[in-house]
């Protein structure tokens, strides 16, 4: 369960930006190719995954809208991704069944 004292301090980095919270560790969406899958992650002196209802608990009143945005844009990223992919798939099965 997230620490209740802890809250969103600032916004940091470049897009998409980290989340810095109170004690020093900072919340990232991370959907990097090194992770298995895109989760929110607390980082500090290592990393926990945190899930979506803990990172809003986690971002605090002051930035809970920024972990919903960020959560949500992350989501229709994939969907647009993988709308993309599913028309290539198709092309290339159209190609398929024209070679023949």
């Amino acid at each position: 369960m997230a620490d209740e004292r802890v809250h969103g301090a600032s916004l940091l980095g470049e897009e998409p930006k980290r989340l810095e919270l109170s004690d020093g560790s900072r919340l990232i969406l991370d959907g990097s190719a090194d992770a298995d899958q895109i989760e929110w992650r607390r980082l500090g002196r290592g990393w926990t995954n945190v899930s979506v209802s803990e990172a809003v608990n986690l971002a605090g009143d002051e930035f809970a809208d920024y972990v919903t945005v960020r959560t949500r844009a992350e989501a229709e990223w994939l969907r647009t991704l993988s709308d993309w992919y599913r028309d290539q798939a198709d092309r290339l099965e159209n190609e398929l069944s024209e070679a023949r």
